[in-house]
């Protein structure tokens, strides 16, 4: 019988498929594994814009994370939209029994600029899942608001120096993404909790939608989490792979998609 191995993506549904739970499973099946889904919210969105979002009842984002845990051989985890402090709070209940590596992608702005969080469940995040986390994946927006700073962060340098004030503050290994600074490349800077770092590069795809990339970036991490790679090489590929999805994107109507086929 063939078998792949088994993450659980706990975030929202986006109707336009370029992100949240549509995009983990593109990236899940492409790179080998089978992704499982606990639906957060469903969002009413196309890249650019975003129009509602419905939450789930948080009893019933647990009961979907239970259930997965209890009857499949669930390797790795990886969070997105969590939107609410009930969700972020009973998500966080369900996975302390849960041994294996937990990527939190802390999604609280759209690429577009729209909020995707409510503001209370910040702290409840700080408080009960980032310390449960093995890698945090925050963005620049997401890295300033979580270090509730307005101070710019403007290069490499200052990227991975926010990162390493998240790390010592939470003590779990960061990913600070650098695709808003703006440079001809786009550099990625990993934290690790000892304080050493690493940086990748991938050049700049200009003239495309980037809607969903991050969740697409926290998926492939945990897919290769789950496939059984350690942190750094896990981290490493799955940039590779977001890098080469952007510039093998292709046009559906009037927005890009990632192309997630397997390479």
């Amino acid at each position: 019988m063939n078998t792949a191995p088994v993450y659980l993506s706990i975030a929202g549904s986006d109707c336009s498929a370029g992100a949240g739970i549509q995009a983990d499973l593109k990236a899940g099946f492409a790179l080998g594994c089978y992704p499982l889904t606990a639906v957060t919210c469903v969002v009413s969105e196309v890249p650019g814009q975003v129009n509602d979002i419905v939450a789930m009842p948080a009893e019933f984002v647990a009961d979907q994370v239970k259930i997965c845990l209890q009857h499949f051989p669930v390797r790795a985890i990886k969070t997105g939209m969590l939107y609410s402090p009930e969700i972020v709070q009973a998500v966080t209940t369900e996975l302390q029994g849960f041994e294996g590596p937990v990527v939190v992608d802390p999604v609280m702005i759209a690429t577009a600029g729209e909020p995707l969080i409510l503001q209370a469940a910040i702290s409840v995040y700080e408080q009960y899942l980032i310390p449960r986390t093995t890698l945090l994946t925050p963005n620049l927006d997401e890295l300033q608001r979580l270090l509730n700073t307005s101070t710019a962060i403007n290069t490499p340098d200052d990227l991975q120096q926010a990162a390493a004030e998240l790390v010592k503050r939470y003590n779990c290994a960061v990913l600070a993404k650098g695709g808003h600074l703006g440079d001809t490349t786009c550099t990625d800077i990993l934290v690790l909790t000892d304080g050493t770092t690493h940086r990748w590069s991938h050049p700049r795809t200009t003239g495309i939608s980037t809607h969903g990339t991050g969740c697409t970036l926290s998926s492939a991490i945990a897919a290769h989490l789950a496939l059984g790679h350690n942190l750094i090489p896990a981290v490493e590929l799955s940039l590779n792979y977001v890098a080469q999805a952007i510039a093998h994107s292709f046009k559906l109507g009037d927005v890009m998609a990632l192309n997630h086929r397997d390479k």
